[in-house]
C-alpha cells in the first residue's frame, strides 16, 4: 500500500512539473496574440492586371493624341487612365479629378495592387515608369498608393515610393497604404513621399515636401 501511495505520488508531482513547462512554452505565444495590433491580421492584398489595349475608350483628343479609358479592376471597381503628352493620370473606383502625375514622361505598369480590410478594398498600388527623356531608354520606377473612389468619395494619390532607390518599396507603399489612405482627404491633403527620393523618381506633381 506504501510502494502504491509513493509511486502516485511521484507520478503526481511529475504531471505537476510537465504542465507547468507547458505552461511556460506557451505564454510567449499568447503574449505576441494578446499585444499584435489589433488590424495586423485584417489587411491583405489581392492583384489584377493593367492591360490598356483591352480598356473600353470613353473619349479621345485630338490635341495631343490624348485619351480616357476604363479598364478593368478588381471586383468591378474600374480603374481609370487618362493618357496625354506622354503623360498617365489614373483613378480607381471613380475619375481622378484631382489630377497628379509626373512631370517626366510616365506610362503606368501592368499590375494594381489593391489593399484589403476585411476582405473590402480601401487603396489600390500602382507603379509608374519614368522617362528622363534623353534617349537613354532607363527609366525610374515609382510606386504610386491611391484611394478608392465610390459612394461620394474621390481617387487620388495618397502617397509615393521611389522604388529606384528603396530596397523595401512595396513594404512602404503598402504602409502608407494601410496608415494613411482610409483618412485621406482628397483636394485637402496632398501626398507626399516616403523613403529615399531620386531627383528624377521625386518629380510627382501632386506632392507637399
Amino acid at each position: 500500500m506504501t510502494a502504491h501511495v509513493r509511486q502516485a505520488s511521484r507520478g503526481n508531482r511529475a504531471f505537476l512539473r510537465m504542465a507547468r513547462a507547458l505552461c511556460v512554452l506557451a505564454l510567449p505565444a499568447l503574449l505576441v496574440l494578446t499585444f499584435a495590433p489589433a488590424h495586423a491580421a485584417g489587411f491583405d492584398s489581392a492583384y489584377t492586371k493593367l492591360d490598356l489595349d483591352g480598356c473600353e475608350v470613353l473619349k479621345e483628343y485630338e490635341e495631343g493624341g490624348g485619351v480616357d479609358l476604363q479598364c478593368a479592376g478588381y471586383r468591378g471597381i474600374p480603374v481609370f487612365v487618362s493618357e496625354g503628352d506622354l503623360r498617365t493620370v489614373v483613378g480607381f473606383g471613380t475619375q481622378n479629378e484631382t489630377g497628379g502625375t509626373f512631370a517626366p514622361f510616365n506610362s503606368p505598369g501592368t499590375t494594381v495592387e489593391w489593399r484589403l480590410s476585411g476582405g473590402t478594398p480601401f487603396a489600390a498600388i500602382l507603379r509608374f515608369h519614368l522617362d528622363p527623356g534623353d534617349g537613354s531608354g532607363q527609366t525610374v520606377s515609382v510606386l504610386g498608393v491611391h484611394t478608392i473612389g465610390g459612394n461620394g468619395r474621390e481617387s487620388c494619390p495618397v502617397g509615393y515610393v521611389d522604388a529606384s532607390v528603396n530596397a523595401d518599396a512595396n513594404v512602404l507603399a503598402r504602409k502608407v497604404a494601410d496608415e494613411e489612405a482610409g483618412g485621406f482627404a482628397c483636394g485637402t491633403d496632398r501626398p507626399r513621399y516616403r523613403g529615399a527620393v531620386s531627383e528624377l523618381g521625386g518629380s510627382a506633381t501632386a506632392v507637399r515636401y
